[in-house]
C-alpha cells in the first residue's frame, strides 16, 4: 500500500474518532434537549467542507518518519485522535475568525454565526438574529477548544516519554502563540500610525508568524515526527520547515482574500479591503506607488463600508494588481517554499520520504485547502 493510501486511512481514522467523541459528548448531554441538539449541530458543521489540512501534515509525517512501530510513541489510533484534537481546534479558530473577520461565508457555505442568524430569522425566535447567532458561534467555538483539549489529553493517556513531553510543551506554546496572534491580527492592522509601508509589511509578517505558521503548519509536522518516534532534533527540522511553509500559506491566502474568486476560495473576497486591513499585499502595494497614489490608496482603505463598496474594492483590487505588489509578494512565497525545502533536506528522511512531504506541500499551497 503506497503513502498516500496509507494517509487516506489515517484521515478516514481521524475522522471516525472525531465523530465518536463527539457522539459520546452528545448523548451524555442529550437530557438538556433542543439546546444541545442545536450545539451539537454547530459542532459538526463547523467541520464539514474541511479538507482535513492538519490531519493530513500530521499523519504524512507520522508515516514518513516510521510509524506506526513498536517503537512509536503513539499507535496509529493515539496518533487519529492527537489528529482529531488539531482539527477540532482549527475548526474553534474558524468560527471565531469568521466572528472577528466579519465573515459571511467558508468552505463556500454560510459561516456559522450567519447559519444560525438565518435558522433565528427563518423560525421566527423572539430577539435579534445577528446577535444571536454570533453569541452562538462564540460558544461553538469555544465548546470545539474544550472539545480538542479532551481528545488531545485521551491521545497521550498513559504515555511517557521524551516525545510525549516534547509533543505536550508544543501543544500549549502553539495555542497560547496563536491565540496572541490572533489578537495582533485584531489590532495591528488597525493601528493609527499605519501609514509607513515597511512598518505595515514588518506586522503584517509578525502576525502571519504567530497566528498561522506554528499551529496550521510546524505544530502538525513536528507532532506527527514526535509521535512515531523521531528525536527532538528530527521533529524540530519539521517544525522549521513548517513555520517557512506557514508562511508561504497565510502569504498566498492573503492573495485570495484581496483578489481571488469566491467560488473557488469559498470565503468572500474583498472583505480584507472593505476593513482598510493592514496586510503584506497592502504594504507591499503601498511602497510601490508614488505619494500622490499611495495617499489616494489609503484614503480609499479608510472609507470603510461607506458606498459604494463594490465599486470601491474593484477600485483598490486595480490598484493593488497595477502596482506589481502581486508578484513581489509571489516572489516571496516562493522565497518561503525554496527555504522550506533546503531545511527538509537536512532532515533524516529517504529520498522517498521527502518528496512525499514536498507533494503534500505543494498541494496545500494552493487556495481554499482549509
Amino acid at each position: 500500500m503506497s503513502v498516500m493510501d496509507r494517509l487516506g486511512e489515517f484521515v478516514e481514522l481521524a475522522q471516525r474518532e472525531r465523530e465518536a467523541h463527539l457522539a459520546k459528548t452528545a448523548h451524555t448531554l442529550s437530557r438538556y434537549g433542543f439546546p444541545v441538539n442545536i450545539g451539537v449541530d454547530g459542532v459538526i458543521r463547523a467541520g464539514e467542507g474541511s479538507n482535513k489540512v492538519l490531519t493530513r501534515l500530521i499523519g504524512m509525517s507520522y508515516l514518513v518518519h516510521g510509524g506506526p512501530s513498536p517503537n512509536s510513541p503513539l499507535n496509529l489510533r493515539r496518533m487519529a485522535l492527537a489528529a482529531a484534537a488539531h482539527e477540532m481546534y482549527q475548526d474553534a479558530s474558524l468560527a471565531h475568525d469568521d466572528l472577528m473577520d466579519r465573515s459571511d461565508t467558508r468552505r463556500g457555505r454560510l459561516s456559522l454565526h450567519q447559519y444560525f442568524a438565518h435558522i433565528h430569522a427563518e423560525s421566527n425566535w423572539l430577539g435579534e438574529s445577528t446577535h444571536m447567532g454570533r453569541c452562538l458561534a462564540l460558544m461553538i467555538g469555544d465548546a470545539l477548544l474544550v472539545a480538542s483539549e479532551g481528545v488531545f489529553l485521551e491521545a497521550l493517556a498513559g504515555v511517557e516519554g521524551e516525545a510525549v513531553e516534547y509533543m505536550v510543551t508544543l501543544h500549549q506554546f502553539t495555542r497560547i502563540e496563536h491565540l496572541m496572534g490572533q489578537s495582533l491580527d485584531t489590532v495591528l492592522p488597525y493601528m493609527p500610525d499605519m501609514d509607513d509601508p515597511e512598518k505595515i509589511i514588518q506586522r503584517a509578517l509578525d502576525t502571519v508568524r504567530t497566528k498561522t505558521a506554528r499551529y496550521l503548519i510546524g505544530t502538525p509536522l513536528a507532532v506527527g515526527a514526535a509521535g512515531a518516534g523521531a528525536t527532538r532534533a528530527e521533529s524540530d527540522v519539521m517544525m522549521e520547515m513548517g513555520m517557512l511553509l506557514g508562511e508561504a500559506y497565510q502569504l498566498k491566502d492573503d492573495i485570495v482574500g484581496a483578489l481571488g474568486d469566491p467560488e473557488v476560495s469559498g470565503k468572500p473576497v474583498g472583505q480584507d479591503l472593505v476593513d482598510g486591513k493592514r496586510t503584506v499585499l497592502v504594504g507591499l502595494t503601498m511602497r510601490l506607488l508614488d505619494p500622490a497614489e499611495r495617499r489616494a490608496f489609503t484614503g480609499a482603505l479608510l472609507r470603510g463600508d461607506a458606498p459604494p463598496v463594490e465599486a470601491r474594492v474593484r477600485h483598490l483590487q486595480g490598484v493593488i494588481r497595477a502596482s506589481g505588489a502581486v508578484e513581489h509578494l509571489e516572489a516571496m512565497i516562493a522565497d518561503r517554499r525554496e527555504q522550506a525545502f533546503e531545511v527538509l533536506e537536512r532532515s533524516s528522511l529517504d529520498a522517498s520520504g521527502r518528496a512525499e512531504i514536498r507533494e503534500l506541500a505543494d498541494w496545500f499551497l494552493t487556495p481554499a485547502r482549509v
